[in-house]
């Protein structure tokens, strides 16, 4: 999506043009739905997260000052919107989980859980600079904008990522 395009469409958004959300809400729904899921490792969660994430944006489309990019304003709405949940979720009390995690399929099914639970052992902006850099590709400069911290904070925060991933993942490396 070109920066043209969403300056157009939050132009017709703000001037009633109800189709206009529509396709900003396509254009944006599976990026979004994405790093929801890669946060929170939960399809019903990411789901419902997506849907918060696209409501925020709604309700406040008609105050974004454009003086930035869109794409910014929205990733950074998902990624406060994931770091409140995972505060939430984090003073709930956890159900047991009783052999839910260890299916002996194979060696890449037990990787995929390891990473998954490595990447949810990670504080919240870490594993969302971790998330942002290697499933998303962007770039740290991006990073930063996103989440709203500085461009060395965005690798400060992503070095210290892969660091505890290292450890967390010594026996697999």
């Amino acid at each position: 999506m070109s920066g043209n395009e969403d300056a157009h469409l939050v132009k017709a958004f703000k001037k009633g043009d109800e189709e206009a959300f529509d396709r900003i809400f396509e254009i944006y729904r599976v990026p979004i739905y994405s790093i929801c899921y890669r946060f929170t490792r939960n399809d019903a969660d990411a789901r419902d997260l997506t849907q918060e994430v696209f409501i925020k944006v709604y309700r406040n489309l008609k105050n974004f000052n454009e003086r930035s990019k869109l794409f910014t304003w929205v990733y950074r709405i998902t990624v406060n919107t994931c770091i409140s949940f995972k505060r939430r979720e984090s003073r709930r009390q956890p159900l047991p989980t009783v052999g839910m995690r260890r299916d002996p399929v194979g060696e890449k099914v037990r990787l995929k859980v390891a990473i998954d639970d490595a990447l949810q052992s990670l504080p919240d902006r870490q594993r969302m600079a971790f998330i942002l850099r290697h499933y998303e590709g962007y770039t740290f400069a991006e990073i930063g904008e996103i989440m709203g911290i500085t461009t060395g904070a965005a690798k400060a925060n992503h070095h210290h990522a892969i660091r505890k991933l290292r450890i967390h993942l010594k026996d697999w490396l």
